[in-house]
């Protein structure tokens, strides 16, 4: 067998592992939500939220945004959830927002108001939020992991940012940057849509760590539920003065006026 099959035959086993344990991890203790294509459950004082449309490489459908933010209002709410991780079933973590859903979006047959995740605003989750990453992130996927605290990337991942290329204006992830990266990185990748390898999300700050595919999820799960073992009231207040040391003025406001920014820009292309 020659070097490059042999590359891919392990690329391949570590992701059919990777998917072996998020299937059992996520469906022992506790199930509370047992959707198609999100899933949530708490196990170990950790609340686990899953991606589960693989076979459409977890691309966002605006159904999804909905169960997304019920699990995360779910975790939030929930006395005995400390932490939170989240991770997706499949090649690719995250493919960004579903294109039929997209092409809708700027036709004006659903609202964008209505394709928004509610965790990416400051503060409104306290709880530590690790993200496990495996595979492609682009768009939506990459906000999920800047809106994250800690993050663990195999090193198959690779980011990208096209949004713009697009036309299309991502709010979310120039303010969520902000907080957390150097700029110029983050404008680079934005504005040329540039796919990003695991090396250079390490480089830049992106993720905690790069890990062998088959090791994601052992290693972001162990930190989820040691971080669970610290007083949530303390680690609640450690994120926020982190967070607003880095944040200048009301990113909430910001956000706000982003997203009428965003807004008129789709109008404009609707004429």
């Amino acid at each position: 067998m020659r070097g490059g099959s042999r590359r891919l035959m392990r690329r391949a086993c570590a992701l059919d592992r990777f998917q072996t344990m998020t299937d059992l991890k996520t469906n022992s203790g506790t199930v509370a939500n047992s959707s198609r294509h999100i899933e949530w459950s708490v196990r170990d004082s950790v609340g686990v939220l899953m991606l589960n449309r693989p076979e459409k490489r977890n691309a966002m459908s605006s159904h999804m945004y909905d169960l997304f933010n019920e699990g995360m209002r779910a975790h939030q709410s929930d006395p005995d959830v400390k932490a939170i991780l989240i991770a997706a079933n499949g090649s690719a973590f995250c493919a960004g927002g579903d294109l039929n859903m997209i092409d809708n979006a700027k036709r004006g047959v659903i609202s964008a108001d209505n394709l928004d995740l509610e965790f990416c605003q400051s503060g409104w989750v306290t709880k530590p939020i690790v993200c496990a990453v495996v595979g492609a992130c682009v768009g939506e996927g990459v906000a999920i992991v800047l809106a994250s605290d800690l993050v663990i990337c195999g090193a198959s991942a690779r980011f990208c940012m096209p949004e713009v290329g697009f036309g299309i204006l991502p709010v979310d992830i120039p303010l969520l940057a902000g907080r957390r990266l150097n700029p110029a990185y983050m404008l680079e990748a934005l504005l040329t849509g540039d796919w990003k390898d695991s090396t250079w999300a390490d480089k830049v700050g992106l993720v905690n760590e790069v890990a062998p595919d088959d090791e994601v999820w052992d290693k972001s799960f162990a930190l989820a539920r040691k971080i669970a073992t610290a007083p949530s009231d303390a680690a609640a207040l450690v994120k926020s003065l982190i967070y607003d040391a880095r944040t200048p003025g009301d990113i909430t406001a910001i956000r706000t006026n982003g997203a009428a920014a965003r807004a008129k820009i789709q109008e404009e292309q609707r004429r």
